[in-house]
């Protein structure tokens, strides 16, 4: 916090504060959701602390491991100790919970719905679902069904399989849908052709012939547990340059969330 909001804090306790502790938690009160990296230069404005100082105590905490450096970037994120100190306040919470706020904030700022799915049979059920724009389908919702083969959510989760559980899940498919999976399929093996270089799944009309999409696997670390997250609008505003800033920011998030998917119930 600032300078003077930590005099006020103190005086308000009636006890000195150690300045350099609150410094320090100040900087780490810099992340937001929509701010999950950040240079020094900016931590130095959002805290009102010298340049110089802020670097010093930014470097000590990634010594300690509560920052670390992006490769390729001048620039810092919350590290893992982080993520531990939060574990127990966050024991009750449920992943869809958890990714709620971070979900709302992409789909503001990019005007589309973001989801949280996880399987059942040969559907996605949204255990999440963010919307920022009035002109999507009002009808999806937290617990609807979308199908795996044809939906976004769906193909990421295909993309999270291994090749043996893929082919199984594909068999299961062929035998649901019958003529129509040959032409799905071929559209779906190009889609994780394209994952396997790109990292998230693009979806363009398999689903609704106006809707654009992309989307990423959420795998736990240690159990392999999988769920999807996905985000999509109107073709005409999610463009491709949107569609790989989007997939960018659905990559930051499903990387947060492995760390509590064997943890927290959906």
């Amino acid at each position: 916090m600032p300078r003077d909001a930590q005099r006020r804090s103190g005086a308000q306790s009636g006890m000195p504060l150690v300045s350099s502790l609150a410094r320090g938690l100040s900087i780490l009160a810099c992340f937001k959701a929509d701010s999950s990296e950040l240079t020094v230069s900016e931590i130095a404005r959002r805290t009102g602390l010298p340049q110089p100082t802020a670097w010093r105590l930014c470097r000590t905490l990634m010594e300690l491991g509560f920052l670390a450096p992006i490769e390729g970037r001048q620039s810092v994120k919350p590290g893992l100790r982080v993520l531990s100190l939060g574990y127990s306040a966050l024991a009750g919470e449920s992943i869809a919970d958890l990714a709620c706020g971070r979900m709302q904030s992409i789909a503001s700022r990019y005007e589309g719905a973001v989801s949280l799915g996880v399987r059942d049979g040969l559907d996605m059920i949204y255990v999440q679902r963010r919307q920022g724009s009035h002109i999507l389908f009002a009808d999806l919702r937290i617990g609807s069904r979308v199908p795996l083969a044809t939906s976004a959510t769906g193909w990421a989760y295909i993309a999270g399989l291994d090749s043996a559980a893929r082919e199984q899940l594909f068999s299961e498919l062929e035998t649901a849908l019958g003529p129509e999976w040959s032409q799905l399929e071929a559209r779906l093996r190009k889609a994780l052709s394209d994952y396997a270089v790109k990292g998230y799944v693009v979806n363009e009309g398999a689903m609704h012939a106006h809707v654009s999409s992309v989307a990423v696997p959420v795998r736990g670390r240690s159990t392999g547990r999988l769920l999807a997250l996905s985000s999509g609008g109107i073709a005409t505003v999610f463009t491709n340059d949107r569609l790989e800033a989007v997939a960018r920011e659905l990559r930051s998030l499903a990387d947060e969330l492995a760390e509590f998917v064997d943890r927290q119930d959906v």
